[in-house]
């Protein structure tokens, strides 16, 4: 009899530890996550007097899925003669023919830190 209880408790310890194990199996398969940015587009051309919109985006390496961060983000570019550029919006627009850099003012995590602007 006391063997057939002893067993009886060791099968439940084991139960318990399988359940247990497989609990904490999925648990661990929860993405913590790195938190990732890109912006865009990396290069763009246009003409004087055409525009286009700068974005920046926010998120993780368990999905594949970005997001925008409004009112997060200012735009700017130190080439004002090249592009005028909506700091809130991030809208570019080409002003004379040259080369400038657009800048989001959030800290770029992954990829380029900057817009390349042709004005042709």
């Amino acid at each position: 009899m006391a063997t057939c209880i002893s067993y009886m408790k060791m099968s439940f310890v084991w139960r318990m530890v399988v359940l247990l194990g497989a609990v904490g199996t999925q648990a661990c398969g929860d993405c913590a996550g790195v938190g990732l940015s890109r912006l865009g587009p990396t290069e763009q051309t246009i003409h004087v007097g055409e525009s286009f919109v700068a974005f920046y985006e926010e998120g993780g390496s368990c999905h594949e899925a970005f997001a925008p961060v409004p009112n997060r983000v200012t735009w700017s570019s130190a080439e004002t003669r090249i592009v005028a550029v909506d700091s809130l919006t991030g809208k570019v627009t080409g002003k004379q023919i040259g080369d400038a850099l657009v800048v989001p003012s959030a800290g770029v995590t992954t990829g380029p830190q900057s817009i390349l602007v042709h004005v042709r």
